[in-house]
């Protein structure tokens, strides 16, 4: 009996986790960030912990759209 390979899974939805990864990342530390500051607005972070950050989820949501660009581009 013969089986079919299995479905390879589509690069839009690849993108899409990767955006939506970046966009979740980036809203969990934003309200984590708001949360230590409490009211005095006093809170020093180490500046190459700051710079992963905001490095990181920028970095996913352009993995996303290349990963969708390239996709797009393959397919014609």
């Amino acid at each position: 009996m013969a089986t079919t390979p299995p479905a390879k899974p589509k690069k839009s939805t690849l993108a899409w986790t990767l955006v939506i990864l970046g966009m979740g990342l980036f809203s969990i530390e934003q309200f984590g960030l708001d949360k230590i500051e409490g009211p005095n607005k006093a809170v020093h972070l180490d500046p190459n912990l700051l710079s992963v950050l905001v490095i990181a989820p920028f970095a996913l949501v352009i993995a996303g759209a290349v990963v969708f660009m390239v996709g797009r581009m393959r397919r014609r």
